[in-house]
Parts: C-alpha cells; sequence; structure tokens
C-alpha cells in the first residue's frame, strides 16, 4: 500500500517531467510543437487562477526566461497537484482512524 501512495505522490512530478522533456526536445528540434505546449497548459490550467500573478521577475536572458516559465507552467502545478493528493490521502486516512473508534 505504501508504494502505490508514493507513486501517486510523486506522479504529478514525473508528468511534468515528461512535458519537460518533451518541450524541450521539440524547441531544440524545430519541431511544431503547438500540441506538446496544449498539454502543458491542460496540465496547469487548474491551478492559472494562482498562476497568473505576475510574480515572477523578468530577465535578460532568453534561456533563464524559459526556464522560469516551465517552472511556473509544469513544477508549480506539480507541487499543488501533490499536495492535494497528500492531503486527500492524509484526510482519508483521519476519516479511517475516527470511523474505527
Amino acid at each position: 500500500m505504501k508504494w502505490i501512495k508514493r507513486t501517486l505522490l510523486t506522479l504529478p512530478f514525473m508528468i511534468a517531467a515528461l512535458l519537460n522533456v518533451l518541450v524541450i526536445s521539440a524547441d531544440s528540434g524545430h519541431l511544431p510543437h503547438q500540441r506538446i505546449d496544449g498539454f502543458a497548459f491542460l496540465f496547469s490550467t487548474p491551478w492559472g487562477w494562482l498562476l497568473d500573478h505576475d510574480w515572477v521577475w523578468h530577465t535578460h536572458s532568453r534561456v533563464f526566461d524559459n526556464l522560469i516559465t516551465l517552472a511556473v507552467l509544469l513544477w508549480f502545478p506539480a507541487a499543488l497537484y501533490s499536495g492535494c493528493i497528500w492531503l486527500l490521502l492524509r484526510a482519508g486516512r483521519l476519516y479511517r482512524f475516527r470511523r474505527s473508534r
């Protein structure tokens, strides 16, 4: 049962890593990547209201700006998804504990 919980908690990060590799490979290969970008935006859409603010500064480095964009679109939502899954698992555990008493 523990490995299922650990897999559920790391699943958003695995999806973010896969999307990150796909976006970077499409960028460096000069391939059309509208569909891959669509998947990245779909992944971060539920958190758009939180990520829409201009919290990230803009630099003069294109590479650094791209890394910040990927972090905001992929890695922050992955952390939020993982946190929500963790909270659901904790709430389920608490519910089972209270019900057994």
